[in-house]
C-alpha cells in the first residue's frame, strides 16, 4: 500500500510557496517601476489603430454590399454616415 508522506509534502509545499513568492516579488517590482504614463500613451494609440482598423473594415464591407447592390438592379440611397 503506497502512503503519502506528510514530510515530502510539506517540503513541496514549502519550496513552492518560497519559490511562488519570490517570483510574485520579482513581477510586483516589475509592474511598479513601469511608466504608467507611457504605458497610457501607447496603449491609447493602439486602441486608436484598432478603432480605425475596424471602422475601415466595416465601411469597406459596407460599400461592397451597395456596389453588389446596384449590380443586382437593387435602386438604393447611397449608404451614409447620420
Amino acid at each position: 500500500m503506497n502512503r503519502t508522506m506528510p514530510d515530502k509534502i510539506a517540503s513541496a509545499l514549502g519550496y513552492c510557496t518560497s519559490g511562488g513568492l519570490i517570483c510574485w516579488g520579482g513581477i510586483a517590482r516589475w509592474i511598479h517601476d513601469l511608466d504608467w504614463n507611457l504605458i497610457a500613451v501607447v496603449g491609447g494609440f493602439i486602441i486608436g489603430l484598432l478603432t480605425f482598423s475596424v471602422n475601415f473594415y466595416f465601411k469597406w464591407r459596407q460599400t461592397r454590399a451597395y456596389e453588389k447592390a446596384l449590380a443586382r438592379g437593387y435602386v438604393t440611397t447611397p449608404p451614409q454616415d447620420h
